[in-house]
């Protein structure tokens, strides 16, 4: 039977990893500090996790924990605590991870330290597990075309920029463990509650962007969950630095996972607007100085008073930065990777799942 580690796991991807590792036979190590939910209150074996974040509605029944299925509450900075779980583990998927948080020294704690201990951690098992990381397009940054694996990267925000360092001390460890990097774009999917505040608007009748002409890649959850898999089974490793202390050119072992179609703000708004019969959008473009000031608002929010935010500084420099396209040429060629549906199924199923959950 084949051991995996999530970290992240109470996490909108690592729930669904968890389900397809259950269902594929796996024995899984869940690893999160599950501060939001009850662990036993989510039915792992289903893709959702079937947790209702709403905290106006009643708790879900308490369902229990599959056989297969190890919970290891921890914070993932102690990295001694997932050390200890490590042993026969054959394959790690490395997915928690901190978007927004209050100081840029927490976020590179979480981000940087805590993925290199780990790392670091399973370079000294005896056999090393794969070590597949849930990096992002943020840590490319954006750029006037498609980029792929072979370009240089330029982040534009905290998280952009802790994720690539990330990377970096990857490199580093990649003679001593087998490492592939996967970059999404935005996830989306059934579940997924950052498009939720689009949905709301939409619902009303608008759609606020900094741009109406910025395009950006996408990818499901239902397609990025089986890649990552696929990732872990047959793809390529990083290569260890040059004698020069350098990356490979070719950045062997680093993958784009995407949606083939980008999408403006406002289609995407018009494929939310046609899931829930709304005829007409208004789409209309916040001027940056506006975008600023709603971003230092959210900002206050999250450092002083320690508030989930969805758009704060770091998110607005993402977002007047231009369009966020990635090339998947490479997961094509390597991984067999392409999405079983188009963008605007995916959007048709992720509203399926908001009606049932009642979001909307």
């Amino acid at each position: 039977m084949t051991r995996s580690l999530v970290t992240g796991a109470a996490g909108f991807v690592g729930r669904r990893l968890v389900a397809e590792l259950l269902a594929r036979g796996d024995h899984v190590i869940a690893v999160d500090r599950f501060s939001r939910f009850d662990p036993e209150d989510v039915d792992w074996t289903e893709p959702t996790g079937h947790v209702d974040l709403n905290e106006q509605k009643s708790p879900p029944r308490s369902v229990g924990l599959p056989e297969r299925l190890s919970l290891v509450r921890t914070d993932i900075r102690d990295t001694n605590a997932i050390a200890g779980v490590l042993t026969g583990v054959d394959r790690i998927f490395h997915s928690a991870a901190a978007v927004s948080t209050q100081s840029l020294a927490l976020s590179r704690s979480i981000n940087v330290d805590a993925t290199e201990g780990i790392a670091k951690a399973a370079a000294l098992q005896p056999t090393p597990p794969v070590f597949v990381y849930l990096s992002s397009l943020a840590a490319a940054g954006p750029h006037h075309a498609a980029v792929n694996e072979m370009d240089d990267c330029h982040p534009v925000s905290h998280y952009g920029r802790t994720k690539l360092e990330a990377e970096s001390r990857l490199h580093d460890l990649a003679g001593e463990l087998p490492i592939t990097i996967i970059r999404p774009p935005c996830v989306i999917g059934p579940g997924d509650r950052n498009l939720l505040a689009l949905y709301q608007t939409v619902r009303l009748g608008w759609n606020l962007v900094l741009s109406k002409t910025a395009r950006y890649s996408y990818i499901s959850v239902v397609d990025l969950v089986p890649a990552l898999l696929v990732a872990s089974e047959r793809g390529r490793r990083l290569q260890g630095l040059n004698e020069a202390g350098r990356i490979d050119q070719d950045r062997v072992g680093i993958y784009y996972l995407t949606d083939p179609k980008p999408v403006t703000f406002v289609q995407l708004a018009d494929m939310i607007a046609s899931t829930i019969q709304k005829d007409r959008v208004r789409h209309v473009r916040v001027p940056k100085t506006i975008g600023w000031m709603i971003g230092g608002y959210g900002e206050v929010l999250l450092r002083v008073l320690g508030r989930r935010v969805f758009l704060n500084l770091d998110k607005i420099r993402e977002g007047v930065g231009g369009s966020w396209v990635c090339d998947g040429t490479r997961a094509a060629k390597e991984l067999s990777f392409a999405p079983a549906a188009d963008l605007s199924t995916r959007i048709e199923q992720t509203t399926q799942s908001y009606r049932q959950a009642g979001w909307v």
